[in-house]
């Protein structure tokens, strides 16, 4: 799965195969609507960016 998604970690050793942190918000018919994949500049998300984003595709905007 984490090869399907694009979030596959082979870029530090011992983590090969391992999933990025990331977040992925999925609409109700199963569609990726927002992704957001931490990265060593990033690695935690603006949580409430993400909670305004969800709320945003949930009201089917």
């Amino acid at each position: 799965m984490v090869t399907d998604y694009g979030v596959r970690r082979d870029d530090v050793a011992g983590y090969s195969g391992m999933a990025r942190r990331t977040i992925f918000i999925i609409d109700r018919e199963g569609v990726i609507r927002w992704t957001w994949v931490g990265s060593r500049e990033k690695p935690q998300p603006d949580y409430d960016a993400v909670v305004d984003e969800a709320k945003r595709i949930a009201a089917g905007a």
